[in-house]
């Protein structure tokens, strides 16, 4: 075919049969490519317990504003009450107030405070309580919290009262009240009475069920024989307003026996020292003889 006779065919005046065609190409669709997924992102801000302790601190602090530069009106400790009937809530304070490295909260709040120039006498106190009904009287409260302001002119002589309840083991109540303004000692061990080394008749308050008792129960009391019959005491202290455990001589390794405190957070406290003094604080677990298990409770 001539250049010319091309020419008119690509411009429309040639033939149709003699017209070149276009040739169609048809494209395999490309494969769909992964989406690549994107992480989700962290919340922002710090995790729940440092928001708590946050707020936690934010609160005494701002209650505290008014002894700035008074160090001779300041308070000789604060009382922290927690209204609160939820475990899980009740571990997420407990994280906050770093319940398992004692007196570490109170040093961060001594830190605030300083920085906000309000100073504490040495050794000030703090303490912590959880309440499932109702917060006690107190002087300032904000929702579910309530601070209670020790002052060295009118000291808080009120009595806390404490229980304890049998969780393993048989005991002769199920519970015990602790009552401050009865008596301030309070004797744990089997039988009712016993003899010590020195000759005097110890009675107990908290009875431990000895087997040759009209009401011992062998399935309940099945563990009651690896207690002493002088086993420990809990003591209360009316200065500090507190409860502490002193394991007598029969709750001691020299005597065979083992005593332990079991805390809200499943650390482990062995009681073997005599006359040393183990703080209690409400849902700790008292184990006698590796046994018997009391809970002890605040009111």
């Amino acid at each position: 075919m001539s250049l010319l006779e091309n020419l008119k065919n690509w411009f429309g005046f040639g033939s149709p049969g003699s017209r070149p065609t276009a040739t169609l190409t048809t494209e395999s669709p490309l494969p769909d490519k992964p989406v690549a997924a994107h992480p989700v992102p962290a919340p922002a801000g710090p995790p729940p317990a440092a928001q708590r302790r946050e707020q936690l601190i934010r609160f005494i602090v701002s209650k505290l504003r008014i002894y700035q530069n008074e160090p001779d009106t300041v308070p000789v400790g604060i009382r922290l009450g927690i209204l609160s009937s939820d475990p899980e809530e009740q571990a997420l304070y407990k994280v906050a107030l770093w319940a398992s490295q004692p007196g570490k909260f109170q040093q961060e709040l001594s830190r605030q405070l300083a920085d906000n120039y309000i100073t504490l006498p040495k050794n000030w106190l703090f303490d912590y309580t959880f309440f499932a009904d109702e917060l006690p009287a107190s002087t300032y409260r904000d929702g579910n919290i309530s601070l209670f302001i020790v002052d060295s002119s009118k000291p808080d002589d009120s009595p806390v009262l404490g229980k304890l309840i049998t969780l393993v083991g048989q005991t002769r109540q199920p519970e015990y009240l602790l009552d401050p303004t009865r008596q301030t000692s309070f004797c744990i061990g089997r039988g009712q009475t016993t003899q010590t080394n020195s000759g005097r008749v110890r009675t107990n308050d908290i009875v431990i069920v000895n087997d040759d008792d009209p009401d011992f129960d062998a399935q309940r009391g099945k563990g009651n024989g690896a207690v002493s019959r002088a086993h420990a005491s809990i003591r209360y202290d009316s200065v500090q307003r507190r409860y502490a455990l002193l394991v007598d001589p029969g709750g001691l390794p020299a005597s065979g026996n083992k005593t332990k405190i079991i805390h809200p957070d499943d650390t482990i406290e062995r009681a073997d020292i005599a006359t040393l003094v183990y703080p209690l604080q409400s849902g700790d677990q008292i184990e006698l003889g590796g046994e018997v298990l009391l809970l002890f409770e605040l009111q």
